[in-house]
């Protein structure tokens, strides 16, 4: 039988507290959750946010070049309330409020719409999309009719 020294057994029984390496291992672990966790919460809802979006903005693409190669006037239009989406180019999504500003049409409370012309042209305005938790803008200039997507920062 090998006899331990009774300071070194003492020591042991005596000790308080983590070690560095205990601490290291702990932290690493909450920030890896810290990762891990949010992403699978909003990923979802940012998924389905950018796909309404995106649906709106090919929409409007899809109005513009219509407008051009039928040579006529196109219209895309933004209801406030889900009985007023009917409207063929109509677009609505439930939980998704659609404002414009900045065209040349004046702005009515209920619906917001955007117009092309048969020369490319357009009312124009800034489209601002706000979700619960995200935001989007579609820019489109009124002149050319050109419809894009504000970076976001």
């Amino acid at each position: 039988m090998i006899a331990c020294r009774p300071s070194v057994v003492a020591g042991w029984l005596r000790a308080e507290g983590f070690t560095l390496l205990e601490l290291l291992v702990v932290v690493a672990l909450i920030s890896l959750l810290a990762l891990v966790i949010p992403p699978a919460f909003f990923n979802d809802s940012t998924r389905e946010f950018n796909k309404a979006v995106d649906s709106a903005l090919l929409m409007l693409r899809r109005a513009r070049l219509e407008a051009v190669m039928e040579r006529r006037s196109s219209n895309v239009i933004f209801p406030k309330a889900p009985a007023e989406a009917d409207l063929q180019n109509s677009w609505f999504h439930e939980g998704i409020e659609v404002k414009i500003s900045g065209n040349d049409v004046e702005p009515q409370p209920q619906i917001a719409q955007v117009r092309f012309f048969p020369d490319g042209s357009s009312t124009g305005g800034i489209l601002d999309f706000k979700g619960q938790l995200l935001k989007r803008r579609i820019l489109i200039q009124p002149e050319s009719g050109r419809i894009q997507i504000e970076q976001e920062q």
